[in-house]
């Protein structure tokens, strides 16, 4: 399994170099990266000097008008020999075709991969891999995974998004209430729902609204029986502002064993109290209002 990090500073590299396998890095078509076009280049340099995996994400929807745009965009991913591109709309698997990156594509569906036969499906048009849904309990979990040996990532570590729209939901919330505020791509916002007595983080970029778990999602106890048939397992930084706190869950996960996951989860909890939780490893996502 390859351990990835999502890179969102770039003062992180030097100090995860040498303890996972590759970063997640982004510019166009994506949130929460704010990187240019030439930092990407000097990131991607980097690593490949360096022995490290580059991966692009690309995880927003892409609207007619932005095709010429996405077209430029993955002519400079092939000129810069990334590892993979992680999409999240369609048209990226036709508009990679005369690229030559079609066997480097990871879809990212967010919430959409639940069962085996979908993730078997979109593995079928010849794409590298595709990330399962957040929203699965273990056993449907180990079943994809099983069922798509090496060809399957997954979170496992950060924030999960719970929702993404095309709506502005901040931009409509400020002009409501008359208030100037510079709320864009910002990672300090939180929602706190009239009926809920908790506060989920949420951002808004130019082309929609994230609303994430106020949780952080961790699997420290179950990775080690899935390790062995996933391709990839993804860290996501999202706003983990504490640089030491993400080199020690880099450097957590790439030395978990079944004989020390208890110790790591409980050293993690002691050292950096927070919200963590296993999502819905163990829970159904659709109970009902009796249950």
């Amino acid at each position: 399994m390859e351990l990835l990090v999502t890179l969102r500073k770039k003062s992180l590299l030097e100090k995860i170099e040498p303890i996972v396998d590759g970063v997640i890095i982004g510019r166009l078509f994506t949130s929460a990266y704010n990187y240019s076009l030439q930092e990407i280049r000097d990131i991607a340099e980097y690593c490949h000097d360096n022995a490290l995996k580059c991966y692009i994400a690309m995880d927003n929807f892409i609207s007619e008008d932005d095709l010429e745009t996405l077209d430029a965009y993955l002519m400079f991913i092939r000129e810069l020999n990334l590892d993979g591109i992680y999409y999240h709309d369609l048209c990226v698997v036709e508009r990679a075709i005369p690229y030559g990156l079609l066997p480097r594509l990871i879809y990212d569906g967010k919430t959409v991969l639940c069962n085996t036969l979908d993730t078997a499906f979109v593995l079928s048009q010849g794409i590298r891999s595709a990330v399962i849904s957040r929203e699965l309990t273990l056993p449907e979990v180990r079943h994809i995974v099983e069922g798509n040996p090496h060809r399957v990532d997954m979170q496992i570590f950060g924030h999960l998004r719970m929702s993404y729209s095309r709506r502005k939901f901040l931009t409509n919330y400020f002009n409501e209430i008359n208030r100037e505020y510079d709320y864009l791509n910002k990672e300090t916002l939180k929602l706190v729902e009239e009926k809920r007595d908790y506060a989920l983080p949420i951002m808004e970029d130019d082309q929609g609204t994230m609303i994430y778990t106020d949780y952080i999602f961790e699997m420290f106890r179950e990775l080690c029986d899935l390790r062995d048939n996933l391709r990839a397992g993804i860290i996501d930084t999202l706003f983990i502002e504490d640089e030491s706190l993400i080199v020690q869950i880099c450097r957590d996960y790439a030395r978990l064993t079944p004989e020390n996951r208890e110790f790591i989860r409980n050293n993690l909890i002691y050292n950096h109290p927070d919200n963590y939780s296993t999502g819905y490893l163990y829970q159904k996502t659709n109970i009902s209002k009796d249950e």
